[in-house]
């Protein structure tokens, strides 16, 4: 049987949409780009050489959401211009996946999963994490009770971000640097695959001379007493990134390097994956979800812990002090 097809609007047309959202969009084979909104409309024919056809171009987003009929909206712009924009297409009975993270401030996290679920319309976050097989059958043994009651989780990521540079450098765009963006995917993953609510935090962070924190460290006490340490480095070589979940019947290791993940080990064994766990992406999990009418859909919850948490690692840099994270 032939996939439903599917039109979407694209919000933001820079490398990250053109590079990795573009992609998954032809790989889905039965989705219509109606139309692509940018300020710069050089991005936006960039992005058109991409999709080897001319597209319907719009200057100001706001224009192309009333002039568009679509059945969802992708956003890839600065972290700054997430609510606003998800909340406008939401509002406009549009499905949205959005970059991570879904916003700056927890407010607004909550209030857009509110309005998604009330509207009942998908609201996605690009975590490629949880869409990778080892970090979705990571979170089926914490579920199971594999490693027990979690008592530490200890994750890292480092990233040669500086080179990234742009907008992530500018905290008006931004919202903060390495640990608002790369940290994102790290505070993600081990939210979703743990289950941790997080209580208090500790933290401190280095600009090493920029307007955004480059390196960070954090300290996290969560509801059920386990402890856990965030690192996040932006001036490394190169990417790596590991989680570490440690409970009272075992342990299981997560690593990454260069964006892929190397191993995972479970009491320092070596993992087999089952085959029925296949890899996707947000954007597949999307149209999924579009084309079934939510069946399946998995709230976004998860997200509000991130900007719960990041706010609070944040607060408590300025305020050098443990603070609790609001609710």
């Amino acid at each position: 049987m032939p996939k439903k097809r599917l039109s979407v609007a694209l919000i933001g047309a820079g490398g990250n949409m053109r590079n990795a959202h573009m992609a998954r969009i032809a790989a889905d084979g039965a989705v219509e780009i109606a139309g692509v909104a940018d300020p710069v409309e050089s991005q936006a024919r960039l992005l058109m050489e991409r999709a080897r056809r001319d597209l319907p171009y719009f200057p100001d987003w706001r224009r192309m959401l009333d002039d568009v009929d679509v059945d969802g909206v992708l956003i890839s712009t600065p972290h700054r211009e997430h609510y606003r924009q998800a909340k406008a297409s939401l509002e406009r009975g549009r499905h949205v996946l959005v970059e991570k993270p879904l916003v700056i401030r927890p407010e607004d996290a909550k209030r857009l999963l509110a309005l998604a679920a009330g509207r009942r319309l998908a609201l996605v976050v690009a975590y490629q994490r949880h869409w990778m097989p080892h970090f979705a059958y990571a979170r089926e043994l914490v579920e199971r009770g594999a490693v027990g009651a979690i008592r530490g989780v200890v994750a890292y990521v480092t990233q040669n971000w500086l080179r990234v540079g742009g907008w992530r450098l500018d905290p008006d765009l931004a919202g903060g640097g390495m640990f608002m963006d790369t940290g994102s995917h790290l505070l993600a993953a081990m939210l979703w695959v743990t289950g941790l609510q997080p209580k208090v935090v500790s933290a401190s962070f280095d600009n090493i001379g920029r307007a955004v924190d480059v390196n960070g460290g954090v300290v996290v006490e969560f509801s059920n007493d386990a402890i856990g340490t965030l690192t996040t480095t932006g001036n490394a070589l190169h990417h790596d990134e590991r989680l570490a979940i440690s409970g009272s019947e075992g342990s299981l290791v997560l690593h990454l390097h260069r964006w892929r993940v190397r191993s995972m080990l479970l009491n320092d064994e070596v993992v087999e994956l089952p085959k029925r766990i296949k890899p996707s992406t947000p954007d597949a999990a999307l149209f999924r979800w579009m084309r079934s009418g939510l069946a399946g859909y998995e709230p976004q919850d998860f997200a509000l812990q991130v900007a719960r948490l990041t706010e609070a690692a944040y607060r408590a840099a300025d305020e050098r002090r443990p603070v609790k994270v609001r609710r």
